[in-house]
């Protein structure tokens, strides 16, 4: 399958990319834009999902003193901590996999060929739960995803050199989640794939490219955005991601 491999960055306007990413999945959906494996980074931001309010979830008093950018995605699921020690990436492509709406089937989908990977590297990498990513048992990657008119929208956030602490100290993390896992704090749950295996920045995007060429023939041609999708980005920006409404508010 042929792929748009894009590399664009936003480092310091999380909100931007989300609109890039919205504009870039309709875009597909419309026919007018290829498959995208879309490898991307932020600087110093908070990610929080759809359904979720920042003062629920994020530590506020230390978001503002370090200045960190909220954002909110167009997907479900938990927040997340990003500096330019992470690798974010997403996947957007007609649903060529047979996936349907088995969300089950696309998380292994898209999981599976990075774990594949990571283990013929010779790392201890497993996908305990839905859509999560651990080596050596601790957490280095969280996904969410969405499937909308026969195409998948899937992205991930990958630790790599990220700083822990701060993520422990921008993000509120349930007690009783972390007494369920028999663990005292958010720093021992997760980890950077560098802190276990070595693996820098650079290197980790190899190994996302290479896990999807090997495992879902992945072709890549390097390419930019369309200008409908800058146009159509920007529109998002201005209307949705860039809102008060939109951050503070609760989407159902």
């Amino acid at each position: 399958m042929k792929v748009r491999l894009l590399v664009k960055e936003y480092l310091d306007n999380p909100r931007m990319s989300l609109a890039t990413e919205e504009a870039i999945l309709k875009e597909v959906v419309n026919g007018r834009s290829p498959p995208t494996l879309w490898l991307w980074r932020h600087a110093n931001a908070v990610i929080i999902g759809r359904f979720q309010l920042p003062e629920e979830e994020l530590n506020m008093d230390y978001v503002k003193q370090k200045g960190l950018i909220i954002a909110k995605r167009n997907t479900g699921g938990g927040a997340i901590y990003q500096d330019l020690g992470n690798v974010i990436f997403s996947v957007i492509s007609q649903d060529r996999f047979n996936i349907g709406s088995d969300y089950v089937k696309m998380y292994r989908t898209m999981i599976g060929p990075l774990v594949n990977q990571l283990r013929k590297k010779g790392i201890n990498a497993e996908s305990p739960g839905l859509n999560d990513v651990t080596v050596n048992g601790r957490k280095v990657m969280g996904t969410a995803a969405t499937i909308t008119k026969g195409v998948i929208m899937f992205h991930a956030t990958l630790l790599v050199k990220s700083d822990i602490k701060a993520l422990a100290s921008a993000l509120k993390v349930p007690v009783e989640k972390l007494k369920d896992k028999g663990i005292e704090s958010a720093v021992h749950r997760v980890t950077n794939l560098y802190d276990e295996t070595g693996m820098g920045v650079l290197e980790t995007n190899f190994t996302i490219t290479d896990s999807y060429a090997e495992t879902l023939n992945f072709e890549y041609k390097r390419g930019d955005l369309t200008n409908k999708e800058i146009e159509l980005a920007q529109q998002l920006y201005v209307e949705k991601y860039n809102t008060e409404e939109w951050i503070f508010g609760r989407k159902i």
